[in-house]
């Protein structure tokens, strides 16, 4: 956070986890850490929710006395109490209504979207009431997608961010592999075919594997000899650090550049891991 306050960026986004289970993550004391980290951010800063503050706040994953829906709701009315940003130098967004954590606001001529698509299979399969929150909300993102891209129809590109992992076909993958029934199930193909017919730049941004890399996972046939439809060109997948590579990655806009985005990653070096 004190690296980012030092650089001129138009805003900054934290894709979700906010800790770990066993550390806290579910607790009402770090989240009020947390968000005064991000009010003291000098930046605006937009904030989706990951697994590890609501979804995996329960015994079998290290929390014991803590209930997922419970968890939930009080995220949302900690941390998506306005229709504005956190941070000393707010901007507006528009909110979903009644998933305030899914946003979306425009800069540069470019519309980005959160939408709350957490790990742990997106709460689904796990307890009979996990998988109505899993339904309606899933219901309520997918709507979301579908209308964040319909008001970027004159935007020069799109940029998702959400916590969750979706392509389970490109390891690391959380688990190791998917989940049945699957929490992305719904998710992956509204993706590809909004971003099929939407032909210019989108990108989605995600955490969750704990493992940055760049590359084109959606749509991608494989066929025999090498030969099958290939990965739908105008999608990249950007997947940022996480425990425990402390460090961000920075996107940045051109506009005569017709891909729009290029990515730097940003090691911060007090929080580098000394080798021997």
């Amino acid at each position: 956070m004190r690296e980012l306050n030092t650089e001129p960026l138009a805003f900054v986004v934290h894709d979700g986890d906010l800790g770990s289970p066993p550390n806290g993550s579910c607790t009402n004391e770090l989240w009020t850490r947390r968000l005064a980290q991000f009010q003291a951010s000098l930046h605006p800063l937009i904030y989706t929710p990951g697994d590890n503050e609501w979804t995996d706040c329960h015994a079998a994953e290290g929390a014991p006395g803590y209930e997922p829906f419970e968890r939930l709701m009080a995220l949302r009315a900690t941390f998506f109490r306005t229709n504005a940003s956190l941070g000393q130098r707010a901007i507006p967004l528009v909110r979903q209504a009644g998933y305030p954590e899914n946003a979306r606001w425009t800069h540069g001529g470019i519309t980005f979207i959160t939408l709350h698509v957490v790990g742990s299979n997106n709460n689904r399969g796990r307890v009979p009431e996990g998988d109505a929150e899993y339904a309606a909300r899933n219901a309520a993102d997918v709507a979301w997608l579908r209308e964040g891209f319909a008001a970027a129809r004159s935007s020069r590109a799109i940029m998702i961010i959400q916590q969750a992992n979706i392509f389970p076909d490109f390891p690391p993958f959380p688990g190791g592999k998917p989940q049945q029934p699957n929490g992305y199930a719904e998710l992956r193909p509204a993706i590809e075919q909004e971003a099929s017919v939407y032909r210019k730049p989108v990108v989605l941004v995600h955490g969750d594997s704990h493992y940055f890399r760049i590359d084109q996972p959606l749509g991608r046939r494989t066929g025999r000899g090498g030969a099958g439809t290939p990965s739908l060109e105008n999608f990249t997948r950007v997947e940022t650090f996480g425990a425990p590579s402390h460090h961000w990655v920075q996107a940045f806009v051109r506009r005569d550049d017709p891909n729009v985005f290029t990515f730097r990653q940003r090691i911060v070096a007090p929080n580098v891991v000394p080798r021997n």
